[in-house]
């Protein structure tokens, strides 16, 4: 804040107001989520945290902002949840607080990694539920249901990403249109029955106490992977490994992106509409990005420092043949990097 010049910080977003605070809002029941709705103010030596359960209305936003007021100085707020709350602060021209959120999320603290570690690992235990179910005959929904099941055993507080698991073609034209011409990935589960030989590429995030996983994988049903499609697992292997040998404090975002270009004969070994590596923490996908279309002028500005949490996810793709995809989360370390992702490629391996 004494960087940003900021004074107060009004928090609306739920991920945001469990940063700040560790109140986490059950967002799994919308409904619920609403009528015990709270926001956060921040001032430089205190936090507070606001009932605000009618701010969709304008009763509601008149007597948050009447709140707000009370706190005096420079204002900033992550985002405004109703019109009427945009309305009611405008005589005081809150500015923006994103970027002061995405400079003090960059680097996580030893105690956040954990929830990190913890999130993804839950994550990954109910994927122990799930492969044993896929098999010819299945639907994707069922999948998803027991996915479901599993995380809130385990302990999850959330779901973040819708399940995915994902059929992919072996080549782009037999796909759905796109407009851009390439490979579509994500779609949504829809019931589709499950056939033997489908390539599945999977994408799963839950959140524990505020904080995200993210999970991805490549299964293949019914059926072992051939030598081609091992082979894509290997150079996936590749494009991984020297991503991590890059990651590292002062290592930049164009680093990244470029050592996965170089591992994968100079080709982008990413979705055009996505990237090779993301930020994790509150949000499954925040800042650090890798690979975007912004180039080299925006992402060698990008450092990397210990803390930093990332997710790989490069892809492995040769139109006719098909490809292969994961996700792993990795977090910068002193002189390095460590895996958080600890989950088997079956059935590649």
């Amino acid at each position: 804040m004494d960087a940003h010049g900021v004074d107060v910080v009004v928090l609306c977003g739920e991920n945001n107001v469990t940063y700040a605070t560790g109140h986490a809002a059950p967002s799994q029941e919308p409904a619920r989520a609403g009528a015990t709705r709270k926001v956060a103010i921040i001032t430089r030596t205190e936090q507070h945290l606001v009932a605000a359960p009618l701010i969709d209305f304008e009763e509601g936003a008149r007597e948050l902002a009447s709140s707000i007021a009370d706190y005096p100085g420079t204002l900033a707020i992550d985002e405004y949840p109703s019109l009427g709350l945009r309305n009611a602060l405008a005589s005081g021209s809150p500015g923006n607080a994103g970027p002061l959120l995405a400079a003090a999320k960059f680097v996580k603290t030893p105690d956040e990694i954990e929830h990190i570690r913890r999130a993804q690992r839950i994550n990954e235990q109910a994927m122990d539920d799930v492969l044993p179910m896929l098999r010819p005959g299945i639907r994707d929904t069922d999948l998803t249901a027991v996915f479901f099941r599993r995380i809130f055993e385990l302990g999850a507080t959330g779901n973040t990403v819708d399940p995915i698991w994902q059929v992919v073609p072996t080549s782009v034209a037999d796909g759905p249109f796109t407009l851009t011409g390439h490979l579509p990935f994500p779609l949504p589960s829809a019931g589709r029955i499950l056939e033997k030989g489908d390539v599945i590429f999977n994408d799963t995030g839950i959140d524990f106490e505020g904080w995200a996983s993210d999970f991805g994988r490549t299964w293949c049903v019914g059926v072992d992977p051939d030598a081609r499609q091992r082979s894509q697992y290997h150079r996936y292997l590749d494009i991984v490994e020297a991503c991590c040998e890059v990651i590292k404090p002062g290592a930049t975002a164009w680093d990244v992106a470029v050592a996965a270009r170089q591992a994968n004969d100079g080709e982008p070994p990413w979705l055009p509409h996505f990237y090779v590596a993301h930020g994790i923490g509150t949000e499954s996908a925040e800042l650090p990005f890798c690979g975007t279309d912004l180039g080299e002028e925006v992402e060698a500005q990008v450092v990397l420092a210990p803390g930093t949490v990332l997710v790989l996810e490069p892809v492995v793709w040769e139109d006719g043949y098909g490809g292969y995809r994961a996700e792993e989360v990795v977090v910068v370390t002193k002189d390095g990097c460590e895996l958080l992702t600890d989950y088997p490629h079956a059935p590649y391996e």
